[in-house]
């Protein structure tokens, strides 16, 4: 199940937005890129096994964001008892990541925003939204199954994403840039 050009696809659609997330916790442009390829591989690896079945793009966010508490949790181990200034941001970086309370309140804020957006898109391009990106399915799939060409699929999908970026924009403006 899956091919290059679908791997392509995926890693393209979530590499920016993750990077960015990652860069922002890690620091490190290099450390965040691997971490980055690192979870999308796992992912591409694990597809066929996938049980998700509602909001991919959480599970996705969730896999990285348990790779930076990785990455920061083995910088801790390391740090000397004179913590440079990037060692102590590194901690504080773990600690913020590492606050499960916190951590799941703005998960369920966002999770509730993007819900919202999601049920004032127009019907059609809302059930191609939910189709592709949280239930996984391929814009082939989707086209043949509504009945429409893959480029109507592309098109609701751009809509409803520039509409979910307008809503959350004040919510992650680190995401978007």
């Amino acid at each position: 199940m899956g091919n290059e050009d679908d791997f392509n696809t995926m890693y393209a659609f979530f590499k920016p937005k993750l990077f960015t997330i990652t860069h922002s916790y890690i620091g490190n442009k290099e450390d965040a890129e691997e971490i980055v390829h690192d979870v999308l591989i796992k992912l591409w690896e694990k597809r066929e096994k996938l049980r998700v079945t509602s909001n991919f793009t959480g599970y996705v966010y969730r896999m990285t964001r348990n790779a930076c508490l990785d990455y920061l949790r083995s910088k801790k181990n390391r740090l000397s008892k004179e913590s440079t200034s990037d060692q102590q941001e590194h901690w504080l970086n773990y600690s913020a990541l590492s606050d499960d309370a916190s951590s799941q309140i703005i998960y369920q804020e966002l999770q509730s925003v993007v819900e919202r957006a999601i049920k004032h898109l127009p019907e059609k391009c809302k059930n191609v939204f939910v189709k592709s990106r949280m239930e996984g399915m391929a814009h082939k799939e989707i086209s043949e199954q509504m009945e429409i060409s893959p480029k109507t699929v592309e098109n609701h999908i751009s809509r409803a994403l520039r509409e979910l970026k307008q809503v959350l924009k004040e919510y992650l403006p680190i995401l978007f840039l």
